[in-house]
């Protein structure tokens, strides 16, 4: 009996859409659970391994596809699709962690785009992964961001526009040695139209994570924002720690420290505290930029920009603060950024005049 009048070829094709969503979806959630830190060795390991096995059964796919052109009856890699979008779906999560962190709304939608993509690419395109450039375009997003990751955690130990550029450099280095294998296994040598198809596709995913980056869209990874908050006052004590006195948030404020309102006294002065986590060995200096919304003018306008450098290996991240005198009523933020301007959190808060002493508390930082 022919294998696609069997039973099982019969079930694929009727539940093909969803088991390849299932396997993606377990894929995503499995990384959701072991993501770690980006300096971790173990989770680097990881990930490695899914770059690699997914290349491998991109390679092995279409060389099979090929070949189901000459042979009629030929198997349905069924396992080998089905680990392919574990291992796309393994790497989207563990990356979207990873970017996640930094604390910015269109780092989130865009790898949620990015995974929406992949899950209505598996419903609608036929025979989804033997298509080539759907295949190739997922794996050098996937490829690309990693490396925007690694790059300055283990090679340049800082972040600036020439790593990132450094980074998407050594992507396409490496992207360019997998299709050269690629398309000598598969095709030969022979299919050149078919390879600058791909490699223009390539060319156009790094030119607009590249315009994305200066857009300041993609967040400064592998920075992130542990902690931010507004307090009256900071106290350094001999053990490292701070005394910190600050107006404490409502109790369906789950997501801040501190009160969205800051009671203004006479003469006093807002302080910003913010932990910002950083790779071991990485160093680089972060600014905290005071703005205050003018609503005549319907715009932030930048008040105070203090810098102060991070050094990277603490779990809780690299602690520090800055001061804002002279407050004005109103509604105020703090950012924290890198040099360039990347944000990698925020806070706001609104400014009123003291009509009473507010209620105040106290911890340690």
């Amino acid at each position: 009996m022919a294998f696609r009048d069997s039973r099982i070829f019969k079930w694929w094709e009727r539940y093909e859409h969803h088991l390849g969503v299932g396997a993606l979806a377990v894929g995503f959630c499995f990384d959701l659970i072991v993501a770690d830190r980006p300096d971790s060795v173990g989770n680097n390991l990881l990930l490695l391994g899914y770059l690699l096995m997914a290349g491998i059964l991109i390679i092995i796919l279409n060389r099979r596809e090929m070949r189901r052109k000459e042979a009629a009856h030929s198997a349905e890699p069924l396992l080998l699709l089905l680990l392919l979008q574990f291992c796309f779906g393994g790497l989207a999560s563990n990356l979207l962690v990873l970017y996640g962190k930094s604390g910015t709304f269109a780092v989130n939608a865009l790898f949620l785009a990015l995974l929406v993509a992949l899950i209505f690419g598996n419903e609608f395109l036929r025979n989804r992964y033997a298509q080539l450039r759907f295949n190739i375009g997922v794996y050098y997003i996937l490829l690309l961001t990693y490396c925007v990751i690694a790059v300055p955690v283990f090679l340049t130990h800082t972040i600036n526009t020439w790593v990132f550029i450094l980074s998407g450099l050594i992507s396409l280095g490496l992207m360019a040695g997998f299709l050269a294998v690629l398309f000598m296994v598969v095709f030969r040598g022979k299919d050149v139209a078919k390879l600058f198809s791909v490699s223009s596709l390539v060319l156009s995913i790094f030119l607009i994570f590249n315009l994305l980056y200066f857009l300041n869209i993609i967040p400064p990874v592998p920075l992130s924002l542990k902690d931010i908050g507004i307090y009256h006052s900071l106290l350094k004590r001999s053990d490292g720690n701070y005394t910190a006195i600050y107006e404490m948030s409502t109790w369906w404020q789950v997501w801040r420290n501190t009160s969205s309102t800051y009671t203004l006294g006479a003469g006093q002065s807002a302080f910003c505290f913010s932990s910002v986590f950083a790779p071991t060995n990485l160093e680089v200096p972060i600014y905290h930029q005071w703005e205050r919304y003018d609503a005549e003018a319907g715009e932030w306008k930048l008040e105070a920009r203090v810098a102060f450098p991070i050094s990277g290996g603490r779990a809780g991240g690299y602690r520090g603060y800055s001061v804002k005198s002279a407050l004005q009523p109103g509604d105020w933020r703090c950012n924290v950024e890198t040099e360039r301007g990347s944000l990698i959190g925020r806070i706001g808060f609104e400014v009123v005049e003291a009509t009473s002493a507010p209620a105040l508390s106290q911890k340690a930082l």
